[in-house]
């Protein structure tokens, strides 16, 4: 199962590479697969390439449901 996660683009380097944020993480990300990207946008994530755009909404809703499964299950 592969997974895509919401990130935000903090810099765009050139046409071909961007650094994003999550969380306190920066890294670099290419961006060829997606168009016209800009500081502030987020984009989804698998493999270290930008594989779509998502709305800050949708991305925080996203992460949310990635924290709500990682949580540890209580008894």
């Amino acid at each position: 199962m592969c997974l895509g996660i919401p990130h935000e683009v903090v810099d765009v380097l050139d046409q071909d590479r961007c650094l994003i944020r999550l969380g306190g993480a920066t890294q670099h990300c290419f961006i060829g697969l997606v168009d016209e990207l800009k500081v502030g946008d987020w984009v989804v994530v698998h493999a270290g390439f930008a594989i779509d755009k998502i709305s800050p909404e949708d991305a925080k809703a996203n992460l949310e449901l990635i924290a709500k499964y990682l949580e540890p299950i209580r008894d």
